[in-house]
């Protein structure tokens, strides 16, 4: 049984080594777009730390206007995307996602959650559920094939009942790639 239980540990951390240390060319577009040259993706800092998500760590879908993306990385962290175009088209601009947006042209979030790995807790950060988040989401491209845009947001955690009395985290250097 310890045997097993070594040989597992010894695969884990392989394949958390194998996942991480893979590389990818960064491009850079306008907006302040930066990440893989292909590919999905959801990319940020948050307070400070990069979180990459890529490949299978990366996934979202887009219909009739409305897109969402997510990407999670190894190490707990998850960046969400969500906005809804109140018209069915999304289109190049930026748009307002925090709790103050007065726009009737979009409704969304920005969201980060964060999973403790020790104790299996987890906090949910959005920018868009208290009065002090903000949030901001910019479409720099978009055709058939593919949706690319950059983000910034300060989330304030969600508690139970939407309680607003936690804390806050910031998420800027976002970047993300969805490939239709």
């Amino acid at each position: 049984m310890k045997t097993c239980k070594q040989f597992g540990m010894v695969l884990l951390v392989s394949l958390a080594v194998l996942v991480t240390s893979c590389s990818s060319s960064d491009s850079s577009g306008g907006g302040g777009f930066s990440g893989p040259a292909t590919g999905t993706f959801v990319k940020a800092k948050v307070g400070g730390t990069s979180v990459l998500a890529e490949g299978q760590f990366a996934n979202g879908g887009y219909n009739g206007g409305n897109l969402v993306v997510q990407g999670v990385s190894m190490d707990g962290k998850s960046v969400n995307i969500q906005i809804y175009a109140l018209d069915g088209t999304l289109e190049v601009g930026t748009y307002d996602l925090s709790a103050n947006n007065s726009e009737d042209v979009v409704v969304g979030m920005l969201s980060l959650i964060e999973v403790n790995t020790s104790t299996f807790s987890s906090a949910t950060y959005s920018s868009n559920f208290c009065s002090s988040s903000t949030g901001t989401l910019q479409i720099t491209f978009v055709d058939d094939t593919k949706i690319e845009g950059v983000f910034n947001f300060t989330g304030k955690e969600v508690k139970e009942n939407d309680d607003c009395s936690g804390g806050s985290k910031t998420v800027t250097e976002g970047s993300f790639r969805l490939v239709l």
